[in-house]
């Protein structure tokens, strides 16, 4: 249990942390919680890029990329809770079909290139746009993820949290 979350299975692993499915208590509403541990950040020197992907998603708000709820910390880890997206990667969908129709391709392109957009037209430049970072939903609406890489307006850059 993370707060009001009540956390499930292990969604993914990366090399900072892992993605876990949470419910919330009071709603049942399913998120996707990212625990980050923080030695690990230090230790890897990626402090800036995790703040940069924090301030990424506080700016967007979009139905296209995925959101973040709120952020908590404790000595030892940080949680992202975030928009849950319960159709995997845009990655697994091509590789399982093979290759998508063109009426699928355009509407999945089309939402892509609204939320490229949105992104760029407030100063947000993703930089690491490939089908691993593009979430598929149940609808076969994509969310854009993984704002690690990504690069923000220079009067953007204010942190309010250290590690």
């Amino acid at each position: 249990r993370m707060g009001k979350y009540e956390m499930g299975r292990t969604l993914g692993e990366g090399h900072f942390g892992k993605v876990r499915l949470a419910r919330h208590a009071d709603t049942g509403r399913a998120f996707a919680i990212k625990i980050l541990d923080r030695q690990r950040i230090l230790a890897m020197k990626i402090d800036e890029q995790i703040k940069t992907e924090i301030a990424t998603l506080k700016l967007l708000k979009h139905p296209n990329v995925v959101r973040l709820y709120e952020v908590a910390a404790s000595k030892t880890k940080i949680y992202m809770v975030l928009e849950y997206v319960n159709g995997g990667e845009l990655f697994e969908k091509i590789a399982l079909k093979g290759k998508l129709s063109e009426k699928e391709g355009r509407k999945l392109f089309q939402q892509l290139m609204d939320a490229v957009s949105y992104c760029h037209e407030r100063g947000v430049y993703h930089r690491d746009l490939k089908p691993e970072n593009v979430l598929v939903d149940a609808k076969g609406n994509i969310k854009v993820s993984d704002f690690g890489l990504s690069a923000l307006p220079q009067h953007q850059r204010v942190w309010y949290f250290s590690f």
